[in-house]
This record gives C-alpha cells, structure tokens and sequence, in this order.
C-alpha cells in the first residue's frame, strides 16, 4: 500500500499541468485502494483497480504529451518518460493481478512457500511478470498459459518497446535539433 501510495503522489507531482479533475481522480483512486487494502471486499477492491487503471493511463498519456511537447530536453522531461514507462509497467501489473485472481490457471506460477495470503503474492508476481515482460527480458519462471495471457504478454512485450522506441527518438531529436550549429552563408 505504500508503494502505491508512492506512485499516486510522484505521478501526480511529476506533471506540469495540474489539472484539477485529474487531482479529484487522484484522491478518490487513492482512498478506494486503501479501503480496499484494509476491508478487502471484492467490489472495493475491483472498483480501486478500475480507479487505478483509468487514473495511471491518463498520467501515462500526459506525460508522453509533457515529454513530446516540451521544447527542450531537461531532467523533468526524463524524469517524466522514465516515470511513463514504471506506470506502464504498473498499470500491466494490475491487469495481470486481476487475471491472476480471476483464473489461478492463467499462468504458470512456480509455488512459494507461503501460500495463506493469495492476493499479495499475486501482486508481487504479477508486478514481476510485468516488468519483465515490458523489457522483454522473459526469464521463463512464469509463463502465461492460455491463449488470451499469452496474447496479453506480446502485447506488453510490444508496447514496452515502442514506448522506449519512440521516446528515446523524441529526446534524442530534441537534443540534436538544439546542439545543431547554424551554417555560415
């Protein structure tokens, strides 16, 4: 819970544009996923997921634009695209949690040693699972086992070199386009 405590507030600091209906988002994502935290009741639970997604994308989206838009490359900009990619991560994270607690025989999960809190050592797996698809590492510890995770996992694959992809090609192209000289005529 602190972790996402963590996020909600660096993704929320790392825009330049606070706009107010995004803070409300904010807030109300927040304090569904502690209420979901402490009484874990499924809805509360499903509904702070949904908040979570729907508010992450929206970060995601304005920082890329934040990053796209900006004239020059300075360290809110990288900080700002390195931020994209971990909420990108995260918000796969949340999509493969919810599939891991949907269908336990989804994916291919090696059995830990505590097996009394389902829900946490699914989050730590599907965190796991996700950021090591979104840099295309694939250990092979966890596989996704039926056709849709399997789709799921390219598509994370996929999207997290694109993200880099055209990322570094936006930072590298306004760093060029500043450090070029003028021709003497």
């Amino acid at each position: 819970m602190i972790v996402y405590t963590i996020l909600y507030f660096s993704a929320i600091f790392s825009m330049e544009k606070k706009v107010k209906s995004i803070l409300v988002l904010s807030i109300i994502a927040f304090c569904m996923n502690w209420l979901a935290g402490i009484f874990s009741i499924w809805i509360l639970t499903s509904v702070s997921k949904l908040l979570s997604v729907i508010f992450f994308l929206i970060i995601i989206i304005m920082l890329i634009r934040q990053v796209a838009t900006a004239p020059q490359v300075n360290l809110k900009v990288i900080l700002g695209s390195v931020m994209g990619y971990l909420l990108m991560g995260l918000v796969y994270s949340i999509f493969v949690a919810y599939i891991m607690d949907q269908d336990p025989s989804s994916f291919n999960i090696p059995q830990s040693y505590d097996e009394t809190s389902t829900a946490i050592v699914h989050l730590d797996e599907s965190v796991y699972f996700s950021f090591v698809s979104l840099a295309t590492l694939g250990y092979g510890d966890i596989l996704p086992l039926k056709p849709y995770t399997r789709s799921f996992a390219i598509w994370i694959t996929v999207s997290g070199q694109l993200y880099i992809a055209i990322i570094v090609a936006l930072l590298v192209g306004k760093f060029a386009s500043l450090n070029i000289p003028a021709k003497p005529k």
